[in-house]
């Protein structure tokens, strides 16, 4: 603005406070036309105390007043003109004066409230000042604090420095043991692998060992029913003991299978439990000796039909030469196996135990 730079170029050249002021009054009302006050005189120049725009703003005044006097005491005016032109002179003088004293009136309000709002700034700033001061040795206390929790803290580090080496150490050395461990049941795992592939493979010859023999035994049945149809009663009998038969080999069959899946675990007892079998073995035999005699009686009782049948003159039935005996061969031949098997699994379990 051009008034803020003309201020700025008195400034540079005049550094009186009181005539920079008087020159600004004199550059407000003569230049611009406007009525300087001490408050917008203070907020143009920003220079000295409060009281030097009051001070500079009054000389100003003055020294209008003084330069635009009229002397109206010469003797050739009129005393009514005189008194006119004093009156008038009175009353420029006492608006000036009251403008003059507006302007003071505002400029002293204006001041109170700066001051009052520099007193409670003032205020304020101490309380702050006190809170900083407060709040610097509450600081400094809670530092002490700090170092001291730090100092414990550093040493409670270096235990737990010197617990975590000793933890990885021990943690290395589990680490090992648990590979080492690892290793054994990797190992042990494929030993029971193979061991169980190779009772598995005897478990499966068995019960094709098993199925042949029940295929030969459903064909001597058939053959036995073909030779003797006409005793089928008496036969039947037998049929059933031999069904009953099949149903505890079955059953036997499974204990095997279920005695295979457990063989791990169950070696120890698996000697008494043999000879157990054997005993049983030897009852069934015996069971069996008793079937065949029966059969050879039936068989008898056949041929005494078959003669007497003869005899009448009928055609007697023709008799398959002693198949109860090839029968009993083959299942004593199954039992051998059966036991040879049992013996060798007993025999490869006490080696692996020993």
């Amino acid at each position: 603005m051009p008034l803020e730079a003309d201020i700025e170029a008195l400034r540079e050249r005049i550094s009186d406070t009181q005539e920079l002021y008087r020159e600004v009054c004199a550059l407000m009302f003569f230049r611009y036309g406007e009525t300087p006050t001490a408050n917008k005189l203070y907020q143009l120049v920003r220079k000295g105390s409060m009281s030097a725009p009051a001070k500079a703003l009054r000389d100003f005044w003055a020294e209008v007043r003084d330069k635009t006097r009229v002397d109206v005491g010469q003797p050739d005016l009129p005393a009514e003109v005189a008194s006119a032109a004093g009156e008038l002179a009175a009353t420029l003088w006492r608006l000036a004066g009251d403008a003059a004293n507006a302007a003071l009136e505002v400029f002293k309000q204006d001041a109170q409230r700066e001051i009052a709002a520099a007193v409670d700034h003032a205020q304020q700033t101490a309380a702050e000042r006190d809170t900083a001061i407060a709040a610097s040795e509450q600081a400094s206390r809670d530092a002490a604090d700090v170092r001291r929790e730090n100092t414990k803290l550093l040493a409670r580090l270096v235990e737990l420095e010197t617990a975590k080496t000793m933890l990885a150490d021990q943690l290395a050395q589990s680490r090992n043991e648990s590979a080492a461990a690892s290793t054994a049941l990797s190992d042990a795992r494929r030993e029971f692998a193979e061991e169980l592939g190779k009772l598995r493979v005897m478990h499966n010859q068995s019960e094709q060992r098993l199925a042949a023999t029940e295929k030969r035994a459903l064909l001597e049945i058939d053959s036995e029913r073909t030779a003797a149809r006409q005793t089928r009663q008496e036969l039947q009998a037998a049929i059933n003991r031999m069904a009953h038969a099949q149903a505890a080999h079955q059953a036997e069959r499974d204990q095997l299978r279920d005695a295979l899946a457990e063989a791990k675990t169950q070696l120890t007892t698996s000697m008494t439990r043999c000879a157990s079998v054997e005993r049983e073995l030897a009852s069934r035999e015996i069971a069996l000796d008793q079937q065949i005699a029966a059969g050879e009686l039936l068989r008898k009782k056949l041929e005494t039909l078959s003669r007497q049948l003869v005899e009448s003159g009928r055609p007697a039935a023709t008799l398959s030469p002693s198949p109860r005996r090839a029968s009993s061969a083959r299942r004593r031949d199954v039992r051998r196996d059966v036991k040879f098997t049992e013996a060798a699994a007993v025999r490869r379990s006490s080696v692996e135990d020993r």
